[in-house]
């Protein structure tokens, strides 16, 4: 019989990080001296030595396998250790317990009770505070974008999975997750509009339909619900999962200023910045001339677009998540940051092009050939 914990992460400590946080933590030591590829560690206590426990892992882990209560404390676990007491001693419980809290603490994890189902550190809600009165307001607006031969068939269930997992905020407030499904189900060729509530604006669901070969979902988000940095953070694990989970070639949040928070709703005004569907009416038209705060390039991307991209990127297998800063910026703020603020961010080639009205009337001259 054993006492167990598990310690659920998204960033695995190496071998010697685990050994060195083991013998720095008061009263504990590591038995003998294991070699780097072990996946074992007996851990010992006290003067004498006496067993303590056993640190097996990392172990890799799928998002459907992580305990409902862990994924409230931590976004985006991939790997877990288990620390388990042999015999149950209480003596030894507790030096197992301090110690999985430790190492919760330096992976930015948390640590899992298998026999009370307790987690720590206690899951921090997000507190933001709805606006009581009418004020001007900029918007996140976050798409993405697939072709109807990858898109998974049960599109806004990965959503609702995907939420629930990284980012409940992106759940409509006045929907529970049924209800959010039906609409999308009973959803015509021209989709939906959920209101979300606040901070989130709104949730567009396009259903697959044969006359187009591009469908999307997208919604809107307050940009001042982006000030804590774990609110950002818990949004981007949720735009690059979604970005992967969706098979989207092609993905987007940018700030458009100028729309009116008012009786419990957004409204936009003549004076709102408009940012035009590239996939409208269905057929792909290009990337957006100007640049975006956050962009996910798939494999169709990818390559094309590496050499152009001088903010911040990160490789997913063959997709690329890219950034021009930390906080949310519009157009003009990132235009401050291009190489050279006189040229466009991409070669006009790769972008379509609009008339006065924000209408296409121009596709890019380049565009990978899936896409065509």
């Amino acid at each position: 019989m054993s006492y167990d914990f598990s310690i659920y992460t998204a960033t695995p400590l190496t071998f010697d990080g685990l050994v060195r946080l083991v013998r720095s933590t008061a009263g504990l030591n590591v038995e003998g001296q294991p070699s780097s590829d072990a996946k074992s560690l007996m851990v010992v206590r006290g003067v004498r030595r006496a067993y303590c426990c056993t640190i097996d892992g990392p172990f890799g882990v799928e998002p459907e396998d992580v305990p409902e209560e862990v994924t409230a404390s931590v976004v985006g676990a991939k790997a877990v250790y288990q620390v388990l007491v042999e015999g149950s001693e209480k003596a030894s419980i507790s030096y197992a317990a301090r110690f999985g809290r430790k190492l919760a603490k330096a992976t930015g994890g948390a640590m899992f009770d298998e026999q009370t189902e307790e987690v720590w550190p206690k899951p921090k809600p997000h507190r933001v505070s709805v606006p009581a009165e009418e004020r001007k307001t900029d918007m996140a607006t976050v798409r993405f974008y697939m072709l109807n031969e990858d898109r998974p068939e049960d599109l806004p269930e990965v959503y609702v999975r995907t939420a629930r997992e990284f980012f409940p905020e992106m759940l409509p407030a006045n929907f529970n997750d049924m209800n959010f499904l039906n609409a999308c189900a009973k959803a015509d060729a021209d989709g939906i509009l959920v209101k979300g509530g606040y901070p989130l604006g709104a949730v567009s669901y396009n259903p697959l339909d044969s006359n187009n070969r591009v469908s999307y979902m997208s919604f809107e988000f307050d940009k001042a619900g982006l000030a804590d940095p774990a609110v950002r953070q818990s949004l981007k694990s949720f735009f690059v999962e979604f970005a992967q989970a969706s098979r989207s070639f092609h993905a987007s949040a940018e700030v458009r200023r100028g729309f009116i928070w008012k009786s419990g709703t957004y409204y936009g005004t003549a004076d709102s910045e408009r940012s035009q569907h590239p996939s409208n009416p269905g057929k792909w038209a290009g990337l957006h001339s100007h640049a975006q705060w956050w962009t996910w390039f798939g494999p169709d991307y990818a390559d094309l677009m590496s050499p152009y991209l001088s903010g911040q990127r990160e490789s997913y297998g063959d997709s690329v998540f890219h950034a021009w800063a930390e906080k949310p910026l519009n157009r003009d703020e990132i235009s401050a940051l291009l190489p050279d603020p006189s040229r466009p961010w991409l070669p006009a080639d790769y972008t379509y092009g609009t008339d006065k009205y924000g209408i296409i009337n121009q596709y890019a001259k380049i565009i990978p050939p899936r896409l065509q």
